[in-house]
């Protein structure tokens, strides 16, 4: 795992085919994709649920950004201790806001995993954007709000046709799409 500036990860994210607007963010949804939305589960066991269908739904990959590009909107459901712990687990001591870019190899998965879940339940907005090992480039990717939703955008109509019918099945509440 790598961690990565916002430049870099701007760089990153335009490599892969994803157009970044003039503050050089990714847009949270992208014209020509299909997407889901839905909330954010309630409880503990949900979210880990949740954090591994995300990663299947952006697999098979060679890597994945996990862009985190807002905190502090709920400070009183940040856990900044395990976070720093976690990174400082990759020997890395940089602050958050000097280096937001995750980037993840394929066989690091329950890394990405895991750092996803500590943004989700911190209220973090996450861009997570794969280098697929298959389609084109910008084939599919995901966004978290920290408004408590969370959209899987891909260009393949009957891919997400299949995530809305797995979320249905776990009772994930979803969104209509442009919902705000």
């Amino acid at each position: 795992m790598r961690f990565l500036g916002s430049r870099q990860a701007a760089e990153w994210a335009t490599a892969q085919g994803v157009e970044v607007d003039a503050r050089g963010l990714p847009a949270q949804i992208p014209p020509g994709f299909e997407n889901v939305q839905f909330l954010l589960p309630q409880t503990p066991g949900q979210v880990a649920w949740l954090c591994r269908f995300i990663s299947e739904c952006l697999s098979p990959r060679e890597m994945c950004l996990l862009w985190i590009t807002e905190t502090d909107v709920s400070p009183s459901s940040e856990n900044w201790h395990l976070y720093y712990r976690v990174r400082q687990s990759y020997q890395d001591h940089q602050l958050l806001y000097e280096a937001p870019g995750h980037l993840f190899l394929d066989y690091e998965e329950p890394d990405f995993i895991t750092f996803l879940q500590i943004g989700l339940l911190a209220g973090w907005d996450m861009h997570l954007i794969p280098r697929l090992a298959y389609g084109v480039a910008d084939t599919a990717r995901a966004f978290v709000s920290h408004d408590e939703w969370i959209v899987l955008l891909h260009r393949d109509k009957s891919v997400v046709q299949e995530w809305r019918k797995t979320l249905d099945h776990a009772h994930l509440r979803t969104r209509a799409a442009g919902a705000a």
